[in-house]
């Protein structure tokens, strides 16, 4: 299993994530992200092949992150919309979006995919809905552990109930504003492994991510 670097969201998960799942992350901002990321630090620590598509706005912030968790990066194909990549991608090539990640998925075994939300906001739901359909196929036949993130801030209901269908975990990650104060929570909305989860209160400090009851 693969773990998210948080003892609690282990827990949640019944140990962590099995190999081969399709993981959604419905997330505010950039906590999903870090999540996510700590899932990658994980499979690199493992010795495991992994890849990660990602907007350019955030590959100055993932490199310090795996710079700072201090891990090997020999594994690891970085392909972005920028040209600090392995490998640059043109949003407005979808069929070269997918015949990337396919490729990838010969080759690795496990995957980060940040370009779902930008996506789904330059194209109808649908399309990418459809695209992803058939993505996310070859990524459980080739067994390729794969985390998704999605913000709940940009996409309705409905597109969030399409890609839910696709994983095999769902993990949500809500964000309240009270009385100027931010409460944040988190639980496990969907795993194929154990029942859905209720909420539990996500504190962020200089030290990490810590769940609470």
């Amino acid at each position: 299993m693969l773990s998210s670097g948080i003892e609690k969201l282990d827990e949640l998960l019944g140990g962590g994530v099995d190999f081969g799942k399709i993981v959604l992350i419905e997330t505010v901002a950039e906590i999903g992200g870090i999540i996510a990321l700590n899932f990658v630090a994980d499979a690199l620590r493992k010795d495991i092949k992994t890849f990660i598509i990602l907007g350019r706005k955030r590959v100055k912030d993932v490199e310090e992150f795996l710079r700072k968790k201090e891990v090997d990066r020999s594994n690891l194909v970085v392909v972005t919309t920028s040209e600090k990549g392995d490998k640059r991608l043109n949003l407005d090539e979808l069929f070269l979006i997918s015949r990337t990640i396919k490729d990838l998925a010969q080759r690795s075994k496990f995957g980060y995919i940040d370009i779902l939300q930008i996506l789904l906001i330059l194209y109808d739901p649908r399309k990418i809905y459809s695209l992803f359909s058939d993505i996310i196929s070859t990524l459980k036949d080739s067994e390729v552990t794969t985390v998704l993130t999605i913000d709940k801030r940009f996409t309705d209901e409905r597109t969030l109930a399409m890609f839910e269908d696709l994983a095999d975990v769902v993990i949500e990650i809500e964000e309240v504003v009270e009385s100027l104060k931010v409460k944040r929570g988190i639980r496990i909305k969907k795993n194929c492994l154990l029942p859905p989860t209720d909420f539990y209160s996500l504190k962020i400090d200089k030290n990490g991510f810590r769940i609470e009851d």
